[in-house]
Protein backbone atom coordinates (compact mmCIF):
# COMPACT_ATOMS: atom_id res chain seq x y z
CA UNK A 1 0.00 0.00 0.00
CA UNK A 2 1.22 3.27 -1.10
CA UNK A 3 0.45 6.00 1.16
CA UNK A 4 2.30 8.70 0.06
CA UNK A 5 1.92 8.61 -3.91
CA UNK A 6 0.52 12.04 -5.33
CA UNK A 7 -2.90 10.55 -5.55
CA UNK A 8 -3.37 11.12 -1.50
CA UNK A 9 -1.75 14.73 -1.47
CA UNK A 10 -4.80 16.14 -3.71
CA UNK A 11 -3.96 19.82 -4.40
CA UNK A 12 -0.29 19.98 -2.66
CA UNK A 13 3.02 19.59 -4.58
CA UNK A 14 5.13 17.07 -2.92
CA UNK A 15 7.88 19.93 -2.36
CA UNK A 16 5.12 21.64 -0.12
CA UNK A 17 4.34 18.66 1.82
CA UNK A 18 7.96 17.51 2.62
CA UNK A 19 7.90 20.39 5.83
CA UNK A 20 8.91 18.75 9.17
CA UNK A 21 5.67 17.46 10.35
CA UNK A 22 4.86 15.79 6.81
CA UNK A 23 8.33 13.91 7.05
CA UNK A 24 7.25 13.41 11.11
CA UNK A 25 3.94 11.99 10.07
CA UNK A 26 5.39 9.98 7.29
CA UNK A 27 8.20 8.40 9.45
CA UNK A 28 5.26 7.30 12.33
CA UNK A 29 2.45 5.85 9.72
CA UNK A 30 5.63 3.89 8.12
CA UNK A 31 6.35 2.37 11.58
CA UNK A 32 2.95 1.51 12.14
CA UNK A 33 2.61 0.01 8.90
CA UNK A 34 5.51 -2.25 9.65
CA UNK A 35 3.90 -3.32 12.90
CA UNK A 36 1.01 -4.24 11.54
CA UNK A 37 0.97 -4.90 7.54
CA UNK A 38 -2.20 -6.34 7.26
CA UNK A 39 -4.17 -3.51 9.38
CA UNK A 40 -5.74 -1.57 6.78
CA UNK A 41 -6.50 -4.41 4.03
CA UNK A 42 -9.73 -3.48 2.64
CA UNK A 43 -10.03 -0.17 3.66
CA UNK A 44 -8.95 2.91 1.01
CA UNK A 45 -5.60 4.48 1.52
CA UNK A 46 -7.75 7.61 2.40
CA UNK A 47 -9.43 5.87 5.19
CA UNK A 48 -5.94 4.60 6.07
CA UNK A 49 -4.26 7.83 5.85
CA UNK A 50 -7.30 9.54 8.16
CA UNK A 51 -6.86 7.07 10.54
CA UNK A 52 -3.01 7.12 10.83
CA UNK A 53 -3.27 10.96 11.02
CA UNK A 54 -5.68 10.72 14.13
CA UNK A 55 -3.23 8.42 15.95
CA UNK A 56 -0.15 11.10 15.07
CA UNK A 57 -1.88 14.07 16.44
CA UNK A 58 -2.70 12.23 19.66
CA UNK A 59 1.09 10.35 19.57
CA UNK A 60 1.97 14.28 18.99
CA UNK A 61 -0.16 15.84 21.70
CA UNK A 62 1.03 13.42 24.47
CA UNK A 63 4.39 13.99 23.53
CA UNK A 64 6.93 12.66 26.75
CA UNK A 65 9.11 15.78 25.75
CA UNK A 66 6.56 18.70 26.64
CA UNK A 67 6.79 20.66 29.62
CA UNK A 68 5.11 22.22 31.37
CA UNK A 69 4.60 26.39 32.09
CA UNK A 70 7.29 27.88 34.08
CA UNK A 71 5.77 29.94 36.97
CA UNK A 72 7.66 30.93 40.19
CA UNK A 73 4.65 29.69 42.22
CA UNK A 74 4.87 26.24 40.54
CA UNK A 75 8.70 26.22 41.18
CA UNK A 76 7.77 26.50 44.98
CA UNK A 77 5.63 23.30 45.60
CA UNK A 78 6.47 19.70 45.30
CA UNK A 79 6.83 18.35 42.20
CA UNK A 80 6.08 14.55 41.39
CA UNK A 81 6.92 12.65 38.05
CA UNK A 82 3.31 11.56 37.87
CA UNK A 83 -0.63 12.21 39.46
CA UNK A 84 -0.17 8.34 40.25
CA UNK A 85 2.76 8.35 41.79
CA UNK A 86 1.85 11.63 44.04
CA UNK A 87 -1.13 9.99 44.81
CA UNK A 88 0.57 6.69 46.05
CA UNK A 89 2.62 8.78 48.44
CA UNK A 90 1.44 11.70 49.54
CA UNK A 91 -1.72 12.71 52.21
CA UNK A 92 -4.61 13.97 51.69
CA UNK A 93 -4.45 18.07 51.00
CA UNK A 94 -1.24 17.76 49.63
CA UNK A 95 -0.44 20.29 47.10
CA UNK A 96 1.81 19.29 44.10
CA UNK A 97 2.79 19.58 40.28
CA UNK A 98 4.06 17.69 37.46
CA UNK A 99 7.05 18.39 35.39
CA UNK A 100 4.39 18.29 32.31
CA UNK A 101 1.46 20.09 33.45
CA UNK A 102 0.12 23.48 33.63
CA UNK A 103 -1.77 23.19 36.72
CA UNK A 104 -1.63 23.06 40.35
CA UNK A 105 -2.87 19.77 42.08
CA UNK A 106 -4.39 19.07 45.35
CA UNK A 107 -5.32 15.48 46.53
CA UNK A 108 -8.70 14.89 48.30
CA UNK A 109 -11.39 12.49 48.49
CA UNK A 110 -13.43 10.82 45.71
CA UNK A 111 -17.23 11.43 47.04
CA UNK A 112 -18.70 9.53 43.24
CA UNK A 113 -19.68 6.13 45.32
CA UNK A 114 -17.64 3.35 43.89
CA UNK A 115 -16.95 4.33 41.18
CA UNK A 116 -14.64 6.68 42.64
CA UNK A 117 -10.87 5.89 43.99
CA UNK A 118 -10.08 6.66 47.89
CA UNK A 119 -7.48 9.73 46.71
CA UNK A 120 -8.11 12.17 43.64
CA UNK A 121 -6.77 15.52 42.34
CA UNK A 122 -8.59 18.38 41.89
CA UNK A 123 -6.62 20.68 39.52
CA UNK A 124 -6.21 24.35 39.34
CA UNK A 125 -4.79 26.65 36.93
CA UNK A 126 -1.85 28.56 37.30
CA UNK A 127 -3.45 31.79 36.76
CA UNK A 128 -5.52 30.40 40.46
CA UNK A 129 -4.51 33.21 43.52
CA UNK A 130 -2.15 30.84 45.73
CA UNK A 131 -4.42 32.03 48.61
CA UNK A 132 -7.12 29.76 46.95
CA UNK A 133 -5.01 27.23 46.19
CA UNK A 134 -3.61 27.09 50.40
CA UNK A 135 -7.39 27.40 51.22
CA UNK A 136 -8.69 24.67 49.45
CA UNK A 137 -6.05 22.40 50.53
CA UNK A 138 -6.42 23.52 54.24
CA UNK A 139 -10.28 22.36 54.16
CA UNK A 140 -9.52 19.10 52.41
CA UNK A 141 -6.95 18.12 55.57
CA UNK A 142 -9.46 19.18 57.90
CA UNK A 143 -12.36 16.59 56.18
CA UNK A 144 -10.09 14.07 54.93
CA UNK A 145 -6.83 14.04 56.48
CA UNK A 146 -7.77 14.36 60.08
CA UNK A 147 -6.48 17.78 60.67
CA UNK A 148 -8.15 19.76 63.68
CA UNK A 149 -11.06 22.37 62.70
CA UNK A 150 -8.88 25.09 64.97
CA UNK A 151 -6.50 24.92 62.05
CA UNK A 152 -8.58 26.85 60.10
CA UNK A 153 -10.04 31.17 60.27
CA UNK A 154 -13.88 31.24 61.22
CA UNK A 155 -14.08 32.34 57.20
CA UNK A 156 -13.20 28.73 55.92
CA UNK A 157 -14.67 26.31 58.48
CA UNK A 158 -18.23 25.24 56.67
CA UNK A 159 -21.21 24.35 58.40
CA UNK A 160 -20.99 20.53 57.69
CA UNK A 161 -17.13 21.13 59.61
CA UNK A 162 -18.85 22.98 62.68
CA UNK A 163 -21.84 20.32 62.78
CA UNK A 164 -19.23 17.04 63.03
CA UNK A 165 -16.90 18.95 65.81
CA UNK A 166 -20.23 19.84 67.80
CA UNK A 167 -21.44 16.03 67.25
CA UNK A 168 -17.30 14.89 68.56
CA UNK A 169 -17.27 17.14 71.56
CA UNK A 170 -20.73 15.75 72.88
CA UNK A 171 -19.24 12.43 71.98
CA UNK A 172 -16.52 13.52 73.99
CA UNK A 173 -18.77 14.85 76.87
CA UNK A 174 -20.39 11.74 77.62
CA UNK A 175 -17.73 9.78 78.08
Amino acid sequence: MDLFNSNNIKGRSKDAIMDRQAVDFKHFAESKMNEAPGRFVGYSDETAVKVLKEEFSMYKNASPSKEGKVEAKKSKIPSYKSIADALKTAEYGQIFTTAHADRIYVITRGTWGGKSNDKVVKGFPLSTDMEKIKTYSKRTKVKHGGSSIDSLDKDEVTPTMLKKKNNKDKFKDKK
